[in-house]
């Protein structure tokens, strides 16, 4: 559905500093630097909202077939949909000043040099915050996730998509408007893939191979999103400690996990461990050591595939809170008390709690520098849970976190903001197209020399059936 707010301010455009010009650009531009913003179910209203509101979005109801003969009546189902209620908690922006010397440049030298990169930013973020929030469900659950971290290549590709496809026909989601997306590695591992350039059998005419576009795969429509969660191995670049187990562990084993010895370093509950030939993104629940060493552990779940005698633990050391922070802090968060020059990254799961009752998992999506050993992190979503002083942080494994998803089992909410009072001395617009809207305020500033442009959206994201999607590891 297309809306599209038209209020005109001014009675001409020959000034590029009019915000209805930038609001709608703005839009334009957006869509051009988003992926999954364009792919998940969106809900809009016109109504304008505030950050913090609440609002509704509706769940479709499961309906059932019947038989009939002649003498029966007819058996109506219930026409009613489920409510999920949606906080608009994410309140996107981008902000700059455009000095006076630049108000003579034409609207579209203004849009290369301020708004590209500015929507740019503000795509990253949306794109973000919904796989942060996909990455935070599905990762809880051992069955909906397909694959195995680090472990994505061109040969077993083919049957890793078609076990996200089974589950996503065992949930009996529709066959049309599937989407998988992937992260930049994860998709160089589908291109090495035979099946999935040979133009013969592909009928795309080459795209595939001249393009790099993997298009429609095995029933998905398939996108490359370089804001998939995830981060690749470095000893280097990440704190990590290594060990190994001493016997083999069987399929499905739960409980703790005696056959495994690191040698030096005593972990710590709560920490992220990925083990070699499962690879699975789980995490440390109970630690035994001898004070010295680390001689056993339990996993948070059992294991999903065998490990060999022998087989490489890494361990993911984590970090400090750094301050006080309430439930619903939606700003940044400072971290230290990490190695020098290895801090947690965007992309990375980031988490805090060591039980299975009191873990939150997020994603970070953006950082800030502040010395070698401590930065800030801006998480996916506002905080679920309140944060002390020096509070464990536990950063997340590496691999690609990619989805496959029906697009109606995650939702975008976007609501217009309220303009703000003109007697203030702000101009504002407010656009809407896409089921998307885009504020512009302006306002001069005397001591900056030139204009501030601010650049808003609010949203929420929604969990409607995660049954519709999985969690592909590469």
């Amino acid at each position: 559905m297309l809306h599209q707010t038209i209020l005109a301010s001014f009675a001409n455009d020959n000034d590029p500093l009019i915000p209805e010009l930038w609001a709608r650009e703005s839009i334009a531009v957006l869509e051009e630097n988003m992926v999954m913003g364009m792919l998940v179910h969106r809900d809009f209203s016109l109504e304008v909202a505030n950050f913090g509101d609440v609002v509704n979005t509706r769940k479709p109801a499961d309906m059932k077939v019947s038989r009939k003969t002649d003498s029966d009546t007819i058996d109506y189902n219930d026409a009613v949909v489920t409510n999920v209620q949606v906080p608009l908690n994410q309140h996107f922006y981008a902000a700059f000043v455009i000095k006076d010397g630049e108000r003579s440049k034409s609207i579209q030298d203004l849009v290369a040099v301020h708004l590209v990169p500015a929507m740019k930013a503000m795509g990253n973020g949306v794109d973000r915050a919904i796989l942060g929030r996909m990455a935070h469900v599905l990762i809880r659950t051992p069955q909906l996730r397909v694959g195995r971290l680090l472990n994505l290549t061109s040969s077993n590709a083919k049957d890793t998509i078609l076990e996200a496809r089974e589950q996503l026909n065992r949930s009996l989601a529709t066959t049309s408007g599937r989407r998988l997306v992937l992260a930049p590695g994860s998709e160089t591992s589908l291109l090495q893939t035979e099946l999935f350039i040979k133009a013969n059998e592909r009928g795309d005419g080459g795209t595939a191979l001249t393009e790099a576009l993997l298009g429609r795969i095995l029933g998905f429509d398939t996108f490359m999103d370089q804001n998939v969660n995830g981060i690749h191995y470095s000893a280097a670049a990440r704190e990590v400690q290594l060990g190994a187990t001493t016997a083999a562990i069987a399929e499905g084993t739960s409980g703790s996990l005696t056959a495994f010895d690191i040698t030096g370093y005593v972990a710590l509950a709560g920490s992220f461990a990925n083990l070699a030939g499962n690879d699975q993104p789980t995490w440390l629940t109970a630690v035994v050591d001898n004070g010295a060493d680390t001689t056993a552990a339990t996993l948070n779940e059992e294991t999903k595939y065998a490990v060999g005698n022998g087989a490489v633990i890494t361990v993911y050391v984590p970090a400090d809170v750094d301050g006080n922070y309430s439930v619903g802090y939606t700003k940044y968060i400072t971290i230290d008390g990490y190695a020098s020059g290895k801090p947690p990254v965007v992309g990375q799961l980031l988490a805090f709690g060591a039980s299975v009752g009191t873990r939150h998992t997020y994603t970070i999506i953006e950082t800030k520098t502040l010395t070698a050993t401590s930065c800030q992190v801006l998480l996916d979503r506002p905080l679920d849970v309140a944060l002390v002083n020096n509070d464990l942080a536990f950063p997340g494994p590496a691999g690609d976190f990619n989805v496959a998803f029906h697009r109606n089992a995650f939702a975008l909410v976007s609501r217009p903001l309220a303009r703000p009072d003109a007697s203030m001395g702000a101009r504002s617009f407010v656009a809407t197209h896409n089921d998307i809207a885009m504020r512009a305020t302006m306002q001069y500033d005397i001591d900056a020399g030139g204009t501030k442009v601010v650049l808003d959206l609010l949203a929420g994201t929604a969990l409607l059936d995660n049954s519709l999607a999985a969690l592909v590891l590469g």
